[in-house]
Formats: structure tokens, sequence, C-alpha cells
């Protein structure tokens, strides 16, 4: 239950999983980060003929990663629904047909949206790279994301058999009864709630936690202290990039006498020294005093840190 003054927000079902995924598309810099391209559906067909369509395509310009979206129920089950129609979508993403398809795609909404052009700019990317970056991010194997109403408990065991990897974002939804108005709770800074990363030699499984709370456990496992000073380099591509510090606090990051999350903490400073961009994956920015990336951090957890914390 979410509450306010005079305010009750109370825990209510999907009506379906096309909520789920218009939640996604409406909010996918939030997911996905503010270099993300997002495209919505469009059918794609596996070597054998089969056709299929995902609930969208995501890349990555920044992390040079791309993502397969398909937007599910929990409740339909993992082994039922959610991994024989994430195996055929992969299966049909990854021929080269559809790879020139969601080239295509992507080119065309880069040419139509300012907010892309924008950062391409802020990126240093000019305009004639464009399709040969976006080519070299579709080389890679995607990355498998669902975002989903409730995490089944056998998600994860299904999730270690892949050799791709796999995240999972928890995305609840609240009802305020009285006027009908909706709030989605989406992860904090976008961390997956589950996730498993693929390796050379197959896949070893990642982190999960409660609300994807990575943050209380970096502290409680003594990876990052109270008070232990931070930094962030930042500029524009083509400016002098500016450092800025901050202070490690039990609910967050310091940054000029307030406290954010690490990824709110870095689109402060962004934005100080002149950035447009509204989100950005501050785990992969912000860094100890050894030049350590707190993300580092996330993979020294004991293994089963945060699955029965």
């Amino acid at each position: 239950m979410l509450v306010g003054k005079n305010l009750q927000y109370v825990r209510a079902s999907f009506d379906n999983e096309a909520e789920i995924e218009r939640v996604v598309q409406d909010y996918a810099e939030l997911l996905f980060g503010s270099a993300s391209i997002y495209l919505p559906k469009k059918q794609i067909v596996t070597v054998g003929g089969k056709a299929t369509i995902p609930d969208g395509y995501v890349i990555d310009l920044e992390g040079e990663e791309w993502y397969l979206v398909e937007a599910e129920r929990g409740s339909h089950g993992t082994w039922e629904h959610i991994a024989p129609q994430v195996s055929k979508q992969f299966t049909a993403a990854t021929q080269v047909s559809s790879l020139a398809t969601i080239l295509k795609l992507a080119l065309k909404e880069v040419a139509d949206s300012s907010r892309l052009q924008g950062l391409l700019k802020e990126l240093g990317l000019r305009e004639l790279d464009v399709p040969g970056e976006i080519q070299k991010i579709l080389s890679k194997s995607p990355i498998i994301a669902i975002p989903i109403d409730e995490v089944p408990p056998d998600l994860l065991d299904w999730a270690r058999t892949l050799k791709t990897s796999v995240r999972v974002w928890e995305i609840q939804k609240y009802l305020r009864e009285s006027t009908g108005e909706i709030l989605y709770l989406l992860p904090d800074d976008a961390r997956p709630t589950l996730e498993t990363t693929a390796g050379p030699d197959g896949t070893r499984s990642s982190y999960r936690s409660k609300g994807s709370n990575y943050w209380s456990l970096v502290l409680k496992h003594g990876l990052l202290k109270p008070g232990e000073p931070l930094y962030l380099d930042y500029g524009p591509k083509g400016a002098k990039k500016e450092r800025f510090s901050a202070t490690v606090r039990a609910e967050g990051i310091e940054v000029d006498g307030q406290t954010f999350s690490p990824s709110y903490a870095a689109v402060h400073c962004m934005k100080k020294a002149g950035s447009q961009r509204e989100t950005a994956n501050g785990w992969t920015m912000w860094r100890k005093q050894d030049g350590t990336l707190i993300d580092d951090l996330v993979s020294r957890l004991p293994e089963q840190a945060g699955l029965d914390e």
C-alpha cells in the first residue's frame, strides 16, 4: 500500500500483458537508460518459418547492448508459457533478416526523434557513424528483458539454463480506488529484480534482492561504508570532463547536501555539467577512491546475497 495525506493506493492486478507493455514503452528510459532506443512490436520469423512478435526491442547506445523485450504475467507460468515464448522469439530475433529489420526500425526512430539526435551529439556519435554503431551492437547476443508483475519462483532456475543474459524487472500496479488513479512502481535505479549473466562457458547466476535493493546489500556486506567518498567524472563528448565528489550514506549518495539513489545522484551532476538527460545508470558512473565502479561491487556479493535477506 502507498499512502500520503488523505491518499491511499492499494496493490492491484494488471488488466493484461498489454498494460505491462504500455508501462514499459512509456517508461523505457527509466528501465533501460536515456541512451536507449525503444522499438515497438514487429513480426519476425524463425529460420523454420514460424512467425512471432516480441513486445519490443531496445538498443542501448551507451551500454552497447540490446534487448529482446517480452512483457509477462507471472500467473502464466515459467515453463508453461514464458520459456517457450522467449525461446521462439530469441531464435527469430537472431536471424539475419530480423536483424536487418531491427536496424531499419532503429535508424528511422533516430531520424524521427529530436531527443535521440541530441543524445547522439552528447555521445559524440556522428550521423554517418550511427548505422555502423547499431550494427555492431546488434552483432551481439540480445539480452532477454522480461518486465513482469510477479516473479514466479522457478523463473531463476529457467534463466540459468540459457546461454544468454536474462534481466527481469518486477513492476507493480497501485490503484486509488476513490478516483481510479493508477501509479506504477518500478525497481529503484532500474536495477533488475532478477538477473543472470552469460559468460564464455555458459551462464552464471547473478543476484536477486527484494526490491532490487543492491545499495543496502553492498553496505551490509562491507563493500561500501557510510561516510566513504565517491567520485564521478562527466562531460559531454568533446568537452573537458568535470569531477564531482559525493559521500556514501545509508540511504544513498549525498551530493550538494542532498541524498539520492546512485542514478539520480549521477543525473544531478550531469545536469550541472550541461546535460539535458533525465536518466543515467549511476552504478556504472560512480567510483570508489581506488577507481572501482560501484557496479563492480555487486559481482563481489556472496552468491546467495539477497535471495533470503
